[in-house]
């Protein structure tokens, strides 16, 4: 499974705004939102509930679990999973018929009021003892509350990072290198695998941009930049040419160049660059924490040859990461009948026997970090969840100081070339000039952002380009309002 940036899905939607997308997406008039029903379980009208997700690797334990709270709460649930590529697209269909499911995993990625507005979402009701068992500052006002009603549930933990190191154990002993810290014990090691003869040093997803983007965003917040997406946080502008960036592209560029990629690596997508890796002749593979998991449906021989050393900095220093608050994983949709027992199943997902079912699932780590000490995982993914403990901290957000932000995010559009597609031709020798085409694509941004501000101001809103500039921001430390 792989978190879905608003970048990627705007892709997958189309050309426009936030907000054209979503009246686009609605069918016509939004429908009131349904009132809770006091008779059945699940509300007056409640049949039975559907539920739909796009997490691959947890398909089998979501159907186990829809059978095992169907019969505690006394109402069917039709649970189906869609394919990431296919899951916004059935979304929009499903709204615009009014046919949503009841509960569904958020692949939108868009603004949370935004979705209220449009009448995609119903308020959680969860009982305190639901609310109690996530950690302190999960639900936080415009990212998964609203006027303190709860629209979206996280049950994925924020404390981690995308682009970590992974290399094959075997390979290591037999080649002899060790975990690389740096950029430069990467190349080292990766040199000596090309020497060794027998093996590929590596590949990646480099047919996918959306999955270079991220990568190279995390490398690049690892290496010093201080923000992310290239955004900073202290001035809140665009610094895409910023030196942790560059150094991080030439790092890949350095590697595809000396020719140490698989062959065929320049149009793997990520199935493709996975299943190479998890044959078990190639060297490293960046993936995300949800490696094993992936690789387990793919060819469960490798899991006790993973290992990890988790995020490279370019001089071997200690990673800093910096994440927001955590996103939903989870909405009721707007429009239900069975709001009450939509919210029981949510309840649900806190509970520590779901998130041991998460964390051994070994895909994206639960919001309850704290459970994977007793999970049956391998000892990397284990290694890499307490790695998130110690160098991921929390932080600004616009949206948490100024609600008012998500009018203007509802303006933005995507920004084409993005920095995947940069790195996609800048390895491949289609582009020369990398500062330039980073600082072209911070000039795209800022004109994006400026002119969706504008048009929210116009519409009335409090918004302003300071509420992206956070000054007071320190690198290594959770950030407070």
């Amino acid at each position: 499974m792989t978190r879905f940036s608003r970048r990627v899905v705007w892709q997958s939607i189309g050309a426009g705004t936030v907000a054209a997308a979503l009246v686009a997406c609605s069918g016509g008039d939004v429908e009131p939102v349904a009132e809770e029903g006091a008779t059945a379980a699940g509300g007056s009208d409640c049949a039975g509930i559907t539920w739909w997700d796009h997490f691959g690797g947890l398909q089998d334990m979501h159907q186990e679990w829809a059978a095992q709270l169907s019969e505690e709460i006394g109402v069917p649930i039709e649970y189906t999973y869609n394919e990431p590529a296919r899951a916004v697209e059935g979304l929009q269909l499903a709204n615009q018929s009014d046919q949503l499911p009841d509960v569904y995993s958020n692949i939108l990625g868009l603004p949370l009021p935004a979705l209220i507005e449009a009448g995609w979402l119903h308020p959680i009701d969860l009982p305190e003892e639901a609310v109690d068992r996530l950690p302190e500052g999960t639900f936080v006002e415009g990212i998964t509350m609203l006027d303190g009603d709860i629209y979206g549930l996280p049950v994925l933990s924020d404390r981690q990072y995308w682009a970590a190191t992974w290399y094959n154990s075997e390979i290591a002993e037999e080649v002899g290198f060790e975990a690389p810290r740096s950029y430069d014990d990467l190349l080292t090691a990766l040199q000596a695998i090309d020497e060794h003869g027998e093996y590929a040093p590596m590949t990646l997803a480099l047919g996918f941009a959306g999955r270079m983007q991220e990568q190279v965003d995390d490398l690049a917040q690892a290496g010093g930049f201080p923000g992310y997406e290239g955004l900073r946080f202290d001035t809140g502008e665009y610094n895409y040419d910023h030196e942790s960036y560059i150094e991080a592209i030439e790092l890949l560029k350095t590697i595809s160049d000396n020719g140490w990629l698989l062959p065929g690596t320049n149009s793997f997508q990520i199935p493709d660059a996975r299943g190479r890796w998890a044959a078990g002749n190639v060297g490293f593979f960046i993936d995300g924490p949800w490696s094993p998991g992936g690789v387990r449906n793919l060819n469960a021989d490798h899991l006790p040859r993973m290992a990890t050393a988790g995020m490279l900095t370019p001089d071997g220093d200690e990673a800093v990461i910096t994440r927001g608050a955590p996103d939903p994983t989870w909405f009721i949709a707007g429009n239900t009948d069975c709001p009450e027992a939509a919210s029981e199943l949510l309840a649900s997902f806190t509970r520590d026997e779901y998130q041991v079912n998460l964390a051994e699932a070994m895909d994206q780590p639960p919001i309850n970090l704290g459970v994977v000490e007793d999970a049956d995982v391998i000892e990397p993914y284990a290694w890499i969840v307490d790695d998130f403990q110690k160098r991921v901290f929390r932080a600004p957000q616009p949206v948490v100081r100024n609600v008012d932000v998500t009018k203007a995010l509802a303006y933005t559009t995507p920004i084409s070339p993005g920095l995947g597609d940069i790195v996609q031709g800048y390895l491949g020798g289609d582009i020369t000039d990398l500062r330039g085409e980073l600082q072209a694509l911070n000039d795209r941004y800022e004109a994006d952002l400026t002119q969706a501000i504008e048009r929210a101001q116009a519409e009335g809103a409090d918004v302003s380009r300071d509420d992206w500039a956070f000054p007071d921001w320190e690198r290594g430390e959770d950030y407070t309002y």
